[in-house]
């Protein structure tokens, strides 16, 4: 079974696992961008000329791999760690671990399956948290055209996402109560009409929050 991705870059240690590990390595992923591992270089962690999503860095010394990876965390903020070990004790897994590797494979233990498996997973985590990040940038975004964000507080900006979702279209008072209560605390109408107030008052030119018309609220631009 193979993961069929050029995404992965591989940095590994010239010890005495070297070689099974590299073998292990092929088995499991079609296609990785390989380097040796050098502890103070950073040319192998370039974007310039392939960018990659994964970073595996094969060694038994969690020591190395975890001084590389303090020194480079901007860099690899939003890629997936694995350090590859081979014959590892449990002490050392763990240290990889809390150094901030996502996952460690161990080459002598685990099935290049499951290492697919895994590697899947983490990525997809981390595909997701960038789709949201970008998400809540978009929004952010749209709503700083809207308002004065920070002169709002968390439920004022909870009622002009609700608006600006619907830029344009009216939002009954009750689905605005229902989307900004909390648990079995039901928001009244009167908290709703000093939110709308408080908002209006912060909207930027051409925008406006006007009455949309049996009892709803919405944003518009004049």
């Amino acid at each position: 079974m193979h993961f069929a991705t050029s995404n992965i870059r591989y940095l590994t240690m010239n010890d005495l696992h070297r070689d099974v590990r590299d073998a292990w390595l092929q088995s499991a992923f079609d296609k990785f961008d390989q380097h040796t591992f050098v502890d103070l270089d950073t040319r192998f962690l370039s974007i310039a000329e392939q960018d990659y999503e994964t970073l595996i860095i094969g060694g038994n010394d969690p020591v190395r791999a975890a001084r590389f990876l303090r020194i480079n965390r901007p860099i690899l903020a939003r890629k997936v760690k694995i350090a590859l070990m081979h014959g590892s004790l449990a002490s050392k897994r763990a240290k990889a671990l809390n150094a901030g590797f996502d996952d460690v494979f161990d080459s002598a233990r685990m099935s290049p399956e499951e290492a697919v498996a895994r590697c899947a997973a983490i990525v997809a985590r981390y595909r997701a948290a960038a789709h949201q990040a970008r998400a809540e940038q978009e929004l952010t975004s749209s709503l700083e055209r809207i308002a004065h964000l920070h002169l709002l507080g968390k439920r004022e900006r909870q009622l002009l996402t609700l608006l600006a979702n619907r830029l344009g279209e009216p939002v009954t008072h009750y689905k605005l109560r229902t989307e900004l209560s909390q648990g079995n605390d039901e928001m009244s109408y009167n908290y709703l009409k000093v939110l709308a107030s408080n908002l209006r008052a912060k909207l930027k030119e051409p925008y406006v929050l006007v009455p949309g018309g049996q009892g709803s609220y919405k944003i518009t631009s004049l």
